[in-house]
């Protein structure tokens, strides 16, 4: 099975979307969504994985660009 990613900071309209689409294929499940990335720690998009049980990681933007 394909593990992937969504990156995402609004929401997460589309990526209720994408996890709804690869959750109706449970009995033939080639996708999984196993992680949700966001820079905005007060994005909607982190209630969605968290709804479906998805781990997120927040990524802090100043931060990531720094190297700290």
């Amino acid at each position: 099975m394909k593990q992937i990613a969504i990156f995402a900071s609004g929401a997460g309209s589309n990526a209720t979307k994408i996890i709804q689409h690869f959750a109706k294929k449970k009995d033939d499940a080639t996708v999984a969504v196993a992680l949700v990335v966001c820079n905005k720690p007060d994005a909607g998009v982190l209630k969605v994985a968290a709804a479906n049980q998805i781990p997120a990681l927040v990524i802090d933007k100043e931060k990531f660009f720094r190297g700290n």
